[in-house]
Order: structure tokens, then sequence, then C-alpha cells
């Protein structure tokens, strides 16, 4: 892994998903904050940090096979590595004189190093032109489509909403499939091991850890029948980003029907499990 100088302080290059990035601790290491201070940081304000566009969570299979072993502490289970743009979200807070040098340093030593020379000829300097109004213009689209997808977010999650109601809100969605797809992607599992009767739908643990899904006790009762307890799946904040992305995407089971637009209701607390 190479390395370069920041400010008297080594860092190696990491690159994932064929962009630079840096982990929390190397933050606090070229800002000379106190261990841990980043993470502090990012957990704070993690809402507002949208996977692949600010920051990647890894797991520690992907540390090993994407050779990130030297970018984190051995044994890591599972590490943060943020964008140039995650970068600059998380350190705007920090305004003294260092923190000036060092993002000033980093955006064009690390993030951006330099990849060529000047073009010295009039075709290579219309092609850069071209190049540069092409790239100014994908990231205008993409500012824009970010922007609208923030505000979506803002207004879609909502509090102990079931995996059901938050689907039937997206244009589009088979509602109706949403938990077989959530079983099959291994967010939720069924708990119960008789196959002759009904499914008990139960939370993985990865689902909890990553904070997609929690879970609603549920009492079941009816004449004839002792009453007994269910759990409905239920979308947390994190839950919801990630599974508009896959909306977004087109990976959620979708309806024969779908009219192809992409769009959600407003949250309505009367909608049927």
């Amino acid at each position: 892994m190479n390395l370069i100088t920041i400010h008297n302080t080594e860092l190696p290059i990491v690159e994932y998903h064929g962009q630079r990035v840096v982990t929390l601790a190397m933050i606090d290491q070229v800002h000379e904050r106190p261990d841990g201070t980043a993470r502090r940081n990012f957990n704070e304000h993690r809402s507002r940090f949208i996977e692949g566009v600010h920051c990647f969570e890894v797991t520690a299979d992907e540390i090993r096979t994407q050779s990130l072993g030297q970018a984190f502490a051995a044994r890591t289970a599972k590490g943060v590595l943020l964008t140039e743009r995650g970068y600059m979200m998380l350190t705007k807070p920090f305004n003294d004189d260092l923190a000036w040098e060092v993002q000033s340093r980093l955006v064009d030593e690390y993030f951006s190093p330099v990849k060529s020379l000047v073009p010295q000829d009039l075709p290579g300097a219309l092609r850069l032109a071209a190049d540069l109004a092409e790239e100014k213009a994908v990231l205008a689209l993409e500012n824009q489509q970010q922007a609208k997808k923030i505000e979506a977010l803002e207004h879609l999650f909502m509090p102990g909403e079931t995996v059901p109601q938050f689907a039937k809100r997206l244009n589009g969605v088979n509602s109706q499939l949403m938990l077989a797809f959530l079983l099959e992607n291994k967010w939720i599992f069924n708990a119960e091991r008789d196959p002759e009767r009904s499914i008990k739908y139960r939370v993985y643990y990865i689902a909890r850890e990553k904070h997609w899904l929690t879970e609603k006790p549920v009492t079941v009762s009816g004449e004839g029948i002792k009453s007994f307890i269910k759990y409905a799946p239920v979308m947390l904040e994190e839950g919801t980003k990630k599974l508009f992305d896959l909306y977004m995407a087109e990976k959620l089971p979708m309806k024969k029907t779908w009219d192809g637009q992409f769009f959600y209701e407003k949250f309505n607390p009367e909608t049927p499990l």
C-alpha cells in the first residue's frame, strides 16, 4: 500500500470502489485529535451520511478481500470508509488553523492527485475542456439527484412502521412479497420449526446491528385459541435508507403493472399490516 505524507503525518493511500477514501482513525491521526473523535462525530451524525455517497461500511471479509488490512487495526469486525464528500462533512466543524491546512492538503494531494500534465496543444486542450465540462454536468446532475433523494428520505421514515406498510408507500413495489424478499436476503428468518404451522418472522442479529429493522410484539387472540405473541418486523431509519436505495435500483419485488415511476406516498397510520 502506497503512503503519502500530510503535515508530517504518514498516511496509507486507501482506495475502495475506484476512489480514494479515508478511515476514521486516519482523520484522528492527521488532524491530531484524540483517538475516537472522528468515530464519535460520525456516530452522532450518522443519519446524514449516505452509504455509497459519503461513506462505506465494510465487513471483516471485505477488509480482507479488498486488501484493506493495512487501513484498519487487526481483527476489525466492521470499518467505516469516508469519501472526499464524507470527509469534508465530518470535518466541517473543525475550524482551527491545523484543520484548514490539513483539509486543503488532503483535498489537493490525497483525494485529487495530479493525473496528467496540462495539454500542450490545441486538440488536447479542447479534449480536456470537453471532459471537464462533461464531468461538471454529470456532477451537477448527481448533486441534483442526491438533493432529491435526501429530501425524500427526510420525509420517508416513520417510527413504528412495519415492512409491508412501508413497501405499500413505494410506487410499484409488491408489498405482499417484501417479507419473502427480506427472508431470502437474510434480514429476517422463520422462527417456526413446524412446517405445518404459520411462519413466525424474527429479525436477524445483523439487521438489528446495522439498525435496519427491529421487532414489534403483537398479541394474537381469538375465540377458541390460546392467545400468543408474534413479532412484526418494524422499519428503522437506516433500513428505510437501505430499502429506498434498493427501490431506486429496481431491486425490490415490483408489480407487473408498475408504471416505471419512482415516488412514494405519505405515511398513513391506518394502513393495514
